[in-house]
């Protein structure tokens, strides 16, 4: 049931603590609109390159354009940067995807979020009062839902951990519902 940490760091937990289960967010959610643009950092090369292709039949409007002296370059130019931005787009979706986790131990539930600033957030197993799941019909269909754990805060506050995006979030929700059982039940 439990093991040795791959995605958060082993420093992060305490020398007798062990791992139930660690994921990121659904791949699909975060990457969707990554993939148009990739589409569009294809059309903006493509279209950069455009008057270099000798067989390349013309576009209405474009390749007038392009061919113009005065402002040919910039529009040329300008697919380029197009081409620029939505790679740095697509970059920045996939590192948001990969530098988030969603783990529990059998001790505590960890949020890791952040690029260059790691943000953790960890809450005991124990202060747990309930885990909701909801899937759409859409979120069911890609197989990820979203998760919210219900806490007693302090004061009397309460606080709500949002994981979305969970991989099988039933699979997760009977681990982390077998993890908080055993932390309640007594150890023979």
């Amino acid at each position: 049931m439990a093991g040795k940490p791959k995605l958060i760091p082993r420093k992060f937990l305490s020398s007798d603590e062990l791992v139930v289960f660690e994921t990121r967010p659904s791949a699909w959610l975060h990457m969707k609109a990554a993939v148009l643009g990739i589409a569009v950092f294809f059309v903006g090369v493509i279209l950069y390159f455009w008057n270099k292709i000798s067989s390349a039949p013309s576009i209405p409007y474009l390749s007038d354009a392009m061919k113009n002296a005065d402002y040919g370059t910039y529009v040329q130019w300008a697919f380029l940067a197009i081409s620029g931005l939505s790679l740095i787009y697509v970059m920045g979706k996939y590192l948001r995807w990969s530098s988030t986790v969603y783990a529990a131990t059998d001790e505590r539930i960890i949020t890791q979020k952040g690029i260059l600033n790691k943000t953790y957030e960890d809450i005991p197993l124990a202060m747990i009062t309930n885990v909701d799941l909801s899937q759409s019909l859409g979120k069911r269909a890609m197989g990820y839902g979203t998760m919210v754990f219900s806490t007693q805060g302090m004061g009397g506050r309460k606080a709500d951990v949002v994981w979305d995006a969970v991989p099988n979030p039933m699979s997760v929700r009977r681990k982390l519902q077998e993890a908080m059982d055993s932390r309640v039940r007594p150890k023979q």
